[in-house]
Formats: structure tokens, sequence, C-alpha cells
């Protein structure tokens, strides 16, 4: 599909879908600002209506706009940054870009020569380094910790229990009532209930969820424990104890010239298309600072995805990311702890007391 047929479609549903509102919808209005100042080469003021247009588009409620939205944003983000001289940035926008459209083609004739060549050349790059996602099991030895009646711990009545890995399955209500209980005898009582509520099959000796979760956390205590946190603590053993194991990982290094802050402060999360269908939490760009040129790798960033398969029912998504950084001074497997994944994260530990 050529961008132009693609901006032709996008406008097409944002005006079928404000039919019964007023046309002077903010994101349209951002959209055609965008455009208009593309083509009358205000690089500034073409930055500034990307940046306005994904906000609106990050907003609640434009969930069902944002897989039209994104590839747009991409592509004239990436269009933008190439007339200012910013290879880099188009690069990346472009890499976006081709993972809502792979097959994208450009009309040579509405755009400058030089940047269809590129887009070009970014397509074919896309393609090399886009290949099908591995299958199977994705954390090393995971499979080999097994679940096992007896790597749940007994428990005698400790008042500091919320405090253990369990505290991501807690709520702050649930966290206060056990504060509230009188004795040991009471603590136990509503441990057994809680986890009584979790049981997905009563009919049965063991609770197997409650062995399951317990796998977890021997597992991420094994593998992500450091000096100062039990890997059951851990931002990865958080996404782990909550969501299970990971479709597939995928990891990429982390430059000396790509400092986390920055990262974090030029990029933001919101909700996209994934490639195979529905929604997703990615990071975009929200300025045309912070990118790097090639230094030395001092560290990496982890990438967890959760398919379709593996994400819980009831989340409105097709496909998760976790992103963890790693680098001296800064962490090791450090969660970008941004509203989506944090909201992803907490509804789905909801959802299995709802569904209990």
């Amino acid at each position: 599909m050529a961008v132009p047929r693609l901006l032709a479609l996008l406008l097409s549903f944002l005006f079928a879908a404000n039919e019964s509102q007023s046309p002077r919808d903010p994101l349209l209005l951002s959209l055609l600002e965008t455009k208009k100042a593309y083509r009358e080469k205000r690089w500034d003021d073409a930055d500034a209506s990307l940046r306005t247009m994904l906000e609106l588009a990050a907003a609640p409620g434009r969930e069902a706009a944002l897989p039209k939205i994104l590839p747009v944003y991409h592509f004239y983000a990436a269009a933008t940054a190439w007339e200012r001289k910013d290879e880099a940035r188009a690069r990346q926008e472009l890499a976006r870009y081709f993972e809502f459209l792979p097959e994208s083609t450009i009309d040579p004739g509405a755009y400058p020569k030089s940047f269809c060549i590129f887009f070009d050349t970014q397509r074919t790059e896309a393609e090399k380094r886009n290949p099908a996602p591995p299958s199977g099991q994705a954390l090393s030895g995971f499979a080999e910790t097994l679940p096992d009646a007896g790597t749940v711990p007994l428990y005698g009545g400790d008042p500091g229990w919320p405090r253990s890995a369990v505290t991501f399955l807690l709520t702050d209500a649930d966290k206060k009532q056990f504060a509230s209980l009188p004795d040991d005898a009471a603590r136990r009582e509503w441990v057994f209930r809680f986890w009584k509520a979790l049981d997905p099959d009563p009919a049965t000796p063991d609770n197997e969820y409650e062995i399951e979760f317990y796998r977890r956390v021997q597992y991420a205590d094994q593998h992500f424990s450091t000096e100062s946190i039990r890997g059951s603590l851990s931002d990865r053993g958080r996404v782990l104890l909550v969501l299970g194991e990971p479709s597939y990982i995928g990891m990429s290094p982390l430059l000396r010239s790509e400092d986390p802050m920055t990262y974090l402060k030029t990029t933001q999360p919101v909700i996209a298309s994934s490639p195979t269908g529905g929604g997703a939490i990615v990071r975009v760009p929200t300025t045309s600072r912070g990118y790097t040129t090639p230094g030395d790798i001092e560290g990496d960033v982890e990438i967890w995805y959760y398919r379709k398969d593996r994400v819980p029912k009831g989340l409105p998504f097709q496909e998760l990311q976790y992103r963890f950084l790693t680098k001296d001074g800064y962490g090791e497997g450090v969660f970008q702890k941004d509203a989506w994944e944090l909201i992803a994260l907490q509804k789905a530990a909801r959802l299995l007391r709802t569904s209990s």
C-alpha cells in the first residue's frame, strides 16, 4: 500500500468515527496540520504537530484508532527527520513504520527522490531484520524448574507475608485487611482462603496455581537475584510471577551513548497494533532529541514478548512487550515502569482474582 493511500484511509476512518461528533476532531486536525507543515517545509511545526498527534492518540478512548494512526505518525516523523538531516531518527521511525506495514511502498512523485531511495532501502533492511519470531521456550532452564508441591512454603502466620513475592498479587485492600488480623491463626486462615480462591480445580488435592506461582518464584530467585534484591522481588521477577513465561525474548546492545534516562525521557509507551493483529504496548519517540550514534556497548536491553496465547484473557491486547535495561551504575534488568505496562500487570493480577 502506498503512503498517500494509507493517509486517505486514515482520514476516512477518522471522519467515520466522528460523524456523530464535531468534524473538527483535534486528532484529525493535528494530522492534517502535520501533513500541511511537511508540504510547506515548516519542519519545526511538523515536529510540534507530530508530538500533539501522538499525545492525542494515546489518550483514553482512542484504542480503536491507534492501529491506523501510528503508521502515519511514524512515516511523517521519518520524512520530517530526513529533511532535518537526522538520519538516525528517520531510520528508527521507518523501522517502527515497517513493523506495521512491512510491504508498504512510496509514491516517488510525492516525496523527494533521496527520501524515496532511503525508504526503499529501509524496507529491505526491515525484511532482513524481522524474521518470524522463534517458538518454544524463552527462559533458559524454565522448563526444567518442574512444578512440585514441595516448592510451596509452609506458612506459620508471619505478619510479613504480604511483603514476600505474593505482594504482586495483592491489592491495597488485601494488605490493609491482612494487617488488621489479630493473630497467627487468623493470618493462616486468611492465607489459606486466599490461595483456595485461586485454585483452578478444587477437586484435586493440590492447588495447581499456587504450585505454579512458587515454581516461578523459585526460578526468579535462582536466575534474577542480585546483591541488593531477591529475584522474585525484582522487576523481571514481578513480570514472570504475574504473566508467566514470555513467548520469546529479544536482546539488543545498550550503547555507551545511550543513557537510560535519556531513552526513557525521549520515548513514551502507547497502545499500538501488533504485526499479528490486536493491540500491543510499545514505546515511541516523543521528540527529535535523544537519538544516538554508535558507540561502545556497555549494557543491554532485554525485551520480553507475550504473544496472543500468553496474554491473560480479559486484557485488551493481543501482544505485550516488557523492556528491561542493564547498565553499570544503573541496575540489572531494570523495568521501565510506565503507566501502560503497570496497568497491564495490575489488571492481569486482578483478573486472577475475578476469574477464580
